[in-house]
């Protein structure tokens, strides 16, 4: 489910992210979306959990401090790359698809 963050706990609004990368407190959520043209792409939000030592609440954040610089390095490199990855499977997908298409109307166009 998309994650809409709050400084409560999360609501559910969508579907799942397709995986999730943490280090410690964050986070990289990675969604697979499609846009009006029918063109499918992966991108990623990233979260930072907290909880109130006073209180026991916790939730998640948008914003990070300086020393999450590392965590957020760690995710963001691994999400692009899990991303770069699947992104060119899926193009190797679609275009093996327009391949066989291809080939069955060109032979199609022989008979």
């Amino acid at each position: 489910m998309e994650l809409t963050m709050t400084d409560t706990k999360t609501t559910k609004t969508q579907a799942k992210p397709e995986t999730t990368i943490r280090r410690g407190a964050v986070a990289a959520s990675i969604w697979k979306r499609q846009a009006p043209s029918g063109f499918e792409y992966f991108d990623f939000s990233l979260s930072r959990a907290w909880k109130a030592k006073s209180s026991g609440r916790d939730g998640y954040s948008m914003n990070f401090f300086s020393d999450n610089e590392e965590a957020l390095g760690e995710v963001i490199h691994e999400a692009a790359s899990w991303i770069a990855e699947k992104q060119a499977a899926l193009q190797a997908s679609k275009q093996n698809e327009f391949e066989v298409a291809d080939r069955c109307t060109s032979h199609d166009e022989i008979l």
